[in-house]
Parts: C-alpha cells; structure tokens; sequence
C-alpha cells in the first residue's frame, strides 16, 4: 500500500486530510477529530497513524518494503502501535484514562512512534477527563494522542484546546452513495440510503441490513 492508497481509504474529507497530510511534518502531541459517527474520523486516525508509521524515507527511518507493510498493519486497525481505546459503557472513565497512560508510556514495538486513540473522547466524565489532561500536557516523546469526540462539551475545551483540532463534517449524499456503490450495491437503493443516512457511511450501511426501509420510504 502507497501513500495515495493510504489516504484513500478516507472519503470525502479533503480538507481534513489535507491538514493531516501537512500535519506529519512536524506532528504535535495530541489531535482532536470533532464530527459525527461515519464521517471518517476513524478511517482518518488509521490513515494518520500508517504515514506516521511509514515514515518520510529519509535515514533512519522505515525502508519502502516497512514502510508498506506499516500502512497496511495501520489501515486495518491491526497494528501493534496502533492502540484503540473506547470506553465499555455509556462514558469515558478515570480507569479508560488510567490505561491511556499506561500504554503511552510504553515504547513502541515496531515504529518509531506509537498512536493511541481514545474514541469518544467527548463522553468522558469530570474525573477522566482531568487524568486525560495531564497525560495529554505532558506526554511521552514517542506517543502522539487522537481524541475523537462528535462535539466538544464545554466542560472539555481546555484539554481541547492542548490539541490540534480537524473537522469531519457530514458526508454529502453522493459520497455516502458513492461508498454503497462500492460496496457492491446498485445506485438507485444506494442513493435511497445515502439520503436516509444523514451524511453517515456507518449509518447507510447499518440501514443497508434493514429490509423493511425501502417499503417505509415508499409509503411516506
């Protein structure tokens, strides 16, 4: 996997990758993803997490064979410095963040860095979300943190504001279609789905398992 195939795998938000993309030359610490679910937030921190894996090519670092093989490992969510956080219940805890410090103390197994990714970020109650902020304005030197969060509750701007902040807003229609398509379905239920989807490809293809949907539509 190239670099170009890499970045492909986030649809519809070429204005976030864009920022991303100029974001590897000197990466901060910490990135906020702010936007709904389905819109590519998480296909994005997979694809920000393989370049950084892969590297620039300059000495020292991942040779072209490593460099595709970091990609690949990242894009499919599998791997070893590639961490995924994501709390059990309804909220982010005090021991969710307890183990987000654990692991960005740990040195990274294959890179050279390693990404953690705390999904949900904006659920995190009083508690975890000042054990997040500590972590978060002293962090390891190898570790760089991607919070993803649908909003920013007021009660979390300050650690928001320690972070390199990226907006994913919905998807259009025709992309939410665009993405069914290729998935193997016909354009004409793909676009009935992309509307019902609300900007979502997450959503269009939890709709996609619903068979009672295009009678419903049919009979509004």
């Amino acid at each position: 996997m190239n670099d170009e195939a890499l970045w492909a795998t986030v649809v519809g938000q070429d204005a976030a990758v864009s920022l991303l993309r100029g974001a590897l030359v000197a990466p901060v610490h910490a990135f906020l993803f702010v936007g709904p679910p389905g819109a590519g937030r998480a296909e994005a921190a997979r694809a920000f997490a393989g370049a950084l894996f892969a590297g620039s090519g300059s000495e020292g670092e991942p040779d072209a064979e490593e460099a595709v093989r970091h990609r690949r490992l990242a894009v499919a969510g599998q791997h070893p410095d590639l961490i995924r956080v994501e709390p059990d219940g309804r909220a982010l805890l005090v021991a969710d963040t307890e183990r987000i410090t654990v692991e960005g103390w740990r040195s990274p197994v294959e890179a050279r860095r390693k990404v953690i990714v705390v999904d949900r970020f904006d659920t995190a109650e009083p508690e975890a979300a000042a054990s997040l902020l500590k972590t978060v304005e002293e962090p390891p030197a190898t570790t760089i943190f991607v919070l993803l969060a649908e909003e920013v509750p007021a009660e979390h701007v300050t650690i928001a504001s320690r972070c390199f902040r990226v907006d994913f807003p919905p998807l259009a229609d025709e992309v939410v279609a665009a993405a069914m398509v290729a998935d193997g379905m016909d354009a004409e239920r793909a676009a009935v789905l992309a509307e019902a989807a609300a900007g979502s490809i997450d959503r269009a293809r939890l709709l996609a398992e619903d068979p009672a949907l295009h009678g419903r539509r049919n009979a509004w």
